[in-house]
């Protein structure tokens, strides 16, 4: 008799990170062109909005502020990075599960 229900190893926990990265790595597509653009003239800064994921929208005539840029670009650095180890840590304990023949 068939199970009527899969095994999912990696997850909500993974899932959630794995759009989280995607989330981050979008994020700093934007900051990086606004950083790339910050001395074109009339341009117009750029910001993510997380509620829909992927949509970019333009502010009101939001002069790029350098510093700024660089200091969300460095504070997505790092979230980038948390979530990252958090998916090499969830796939370290996976391995080590599938090593042991649990």
């Amino acid at each position: 008799m068939a199970n009527n229900y899969e095994i999912d190893i990696y997850g909500e926990t993974f899932r959630d990170l794995e759009r989280s990265t995607k989330i981050t790595a979008m994020r700093q597509e934007v900051i990086a062109h606004n950083i790339a653009n910050a001395n074109t003239p009339g341009y117009v800064a750029m910001t993510f909005d997380e509620q829909l994921m992927q949509a970019v929208k333009k502010q009101d005539k939001k002069k790029v502020i350098l510093e700024d840029e660089l200091a969300a670009l460095s504070s997505n650095s790092i979230e980038y990075s948390g979530y990252v180890k958090m998916i090499t840590s969830k796939l370290n304990i996976l391995r080590t599960i599938a090593r042991q023949g649990r």
